[in-house]
């Protein structure tokens, strides 16, 4: 999770605080209610800080139940039944530590049910954050209702799928469609359901999912023979969700957008900024929120020349022109948009509501040289460093991730069109 602009971010959220705080006073008086949240791409350590803030919110009941549904980038996750099983760890891994690495596919320690398993592109992620009560406090009823809800939502699809004795989860005959693993705290619930829609199951082929040797796991896409559009299976998602745990269902649009800007040199050095030490002291790319009106594009240029002086719509010399190869053409252009979009959760200790925001990332090549003036309100210093220090300065993933992409397209290691899914072409 990153910080944004502070200021920014309390004039762009202002209206939205307001509806949502209506939101919980209806929610106090009348039938349960439900947020639902569609958020795309999410780093998996930004879903799990998302999680923490909404579950603490959940349990002061500042805010109604939630159901966030989202995709994570290549990542196995380990979960209770094997983190603590370090001698016996790599017995859940087909390949060694290092393949994966290659891959880009992280690992990641998780306070979730159950043993590892794969999330990545083309997988609906599902985490429901629930406070039970009365009946509905039985982890066991929890969990069948979980299943439930993917059963029919599947069955809407033409897929006939169903339980398989002794296990959690859901399975198309002898085939695992879904996998569940979850968390509760005082009786609120994180973590979830992760189904396999258009997922490249070939990751699954890394490890032992779900500490089963036998599994065979499959995807819906599989199941039918074509993609099936995610949106639509969130929208039935959505609906049996309702039905089975007896919720309505009220859509809620992302709070905030913002823009990371990355200014590269042509000698592969990257442009930070250090944010004044009273909002964080920490390094960053130029970072700012989108303005009520404005493009992403638009925000990124304005951003860059509040917070470094720089215009990017003046002509850059070819020389120093920013050049990808994408496929059977070479691209030039000043400011590039990556595709990277994700968002993640914000709050603060002044207002313990979190606020999700969607980041959108681009790319500009600026002279060596280039004559850096910072506006002393929002930085303190600046530095020019190569990819390997800059990765370790920035403490955001979305910036780590953003870094990693830029550099593998300035080298046209990839194309910018598949960006998360590129160096997995010779699994």
């Amino acid at each position: 999770m990153r910080a944004p602009d502070r200021l920014d971010l309390e004039r762009a959220s202002l209206g939205e605080r307001g509806i949502r705080r209506a939101a919980v006073e209806r929610f106090a008086s009348a039938s349960p209610i439900c947020h639902v949240r569609r958020l795309g791409l999410v780093e998996y350590e930004d879903g799990v800080e998302a999680q923490r803030l909404l579950a603490a919110a959940r349990k002061a009941d500042l805010i109604p139940d939630q159901l966030l549904l989202l995709e994570h980038p290549h990542v196995v996750t380990i979960g209770r039944r094997t983190r603590h099983l370090s001698a016996a760890l790599s017995d859940h891994f087909r390949v060694p530590l290092d393949v994966l690495a290659h891959l880009d596919v992280e690992v990641q320690e998780t306070d979730r049910g159950g043993a590892l398993t794969y999330h990545g592109p083309g997988q609906l992620v599902i985490y429901p954050i629930l406070k039970l009560t009365g009946r509905r406090r039985d982890v066991h009823r929890y969990l069948r209702d979980l299943e439930e809800v993917i059963i029919r939502t599947l069955g809407d699809f033409g897929i006939s799928a169903g339980r398989f004795p002794g296990q959690t989860g859901v399975w198309v005959g002898e085939e695992k469609i879904a996998s569940i693993g979850v968390h509760l705290s005082q009786w609120v619930t994180t973590h979830g359901v992760a189904l396999n829609v258009n997922t490249d199951l070939r990751f699954f082929d890394l490890i032992v999912p779900c500490g089963l040797n036998d599994v065979r796991m499959t995807s819906m896409e599989r199941v039918l023979g074509s993609p099936v559009p995610l949106d639509r299976v969130q929208e039935r998602v959505i609906v049996h969700f309702q039905e089975v745990f007896e919720r309505h269902a009220l859509e809620c649009p992302i709070e905030a957008e913002s823009v990371q800007v990355l200014l590269r040199t042509p000698e592969g050095r990257y442009l930070l900024l250090k944010r004044v030490e009273h909002e964080g002291g920490f390094w960053q790319p130029v970072t700012g929120l989108i303005e009520p009106g404005e493009s992403p594009t638009q925000a990124a240029i304005r951003e860059v020349r509040e917070e470094t002086g720089l215009d990017l719509t003046h002509e850059i010399p070819e020389s120093k022109s920013l050049r990808v190869t994408d496929g059977e053409a070479a691209k030039s252009s000043p400011l590039l948009a990556l595709p990277y979009v994700h968002a993640f959760a914000f709050s603060e200790p002044r207002d313990p509501l979190p606020r999700f925001i969607r980041e959108y990332t681009f790319l500009a090549m600026v002279p060596a040289l280039a004559c850096i003036r910072l506006n002393p309100a929002e930085h303190e210093a600046f530095r020019f460093e190569e990819a390997t220090t800059a990765l370790a300065l920035v403490p955001w993933k979305g910036n780590r991730r953003a870094l990693l992409l830029s550099e593998r397209l300035c080298h046209a290691d990839i194309s910018p069109r598949d960006p998360l899914l590129a160096k997995t072409r010779g699994l």
